[in-house]
């Protein structure tokens, strides 16, 4: 698979980004890191506030890269599917994330209280290291995006 590959597919479409767009994104995940450090909060909380920083991560590559995904089922999963095309994670991070994308689904909608503290300080981990690979592949890839 490839990126033209989920676009032939009909699960992606090609758009353009900016260097604004890029900068608000890249704020989204500052605030939603910044919130999932505040520990007076629930575990399960600052899990969902982490996760979103992760998707976030991962639409950045996307949008990067030239490319938007299709409002359909399982968007986001084909979002965060599309890290191996972009930044080229590896199917372990990849799993992981995954993992932790259904571990938020029963956080969410199923059972308060679900998460533990491992789980937390383990996204926590994923989403500093996805966050720095994703600013680093930047501002080597596409360091015109990071211009304002």
């Amino acid at each position: 698979m490839s990126l033209e590959s989920y676009f032939k597919n009909g699960w992606l479409k090609k758009e353009a980004t900016s260097p604004p767009e890029i900068a608000d994104q890249l704020g989204l995940v500052s605030r939603c890191m910044k919130d999932a450090s505040v520990e007076g909060i629930s575990d399960d909380l600052r899990f969902y506030t982490t996760f979103n920083a992760v998707l976030a991560l991962a639409n950045i590559a996307l949008r990067a890269s030239g490319y938007r995904t299709t409002t359909q089922p399982r968007h986001h999963m084909r979002t965060i599917e599309t890290l191996e095309y972009t930044v080229q994670a590896d199917n372990k991070t990849i799993r992981k994330i995954m993992a932790f994308s259904k571990k938020r689904n029963v956080a969410s909608y199923d059972s308060a209280g679900s998460i533990s503290n491992e789980e937390l300080k383990q996204i926590l981990s994923t989403a500093e290291s996805l966050q720095q690979t994703v600013e680093t592949w930047l501002a080597a890839n596409y360091p015109e995006l990071l211009k304002q």
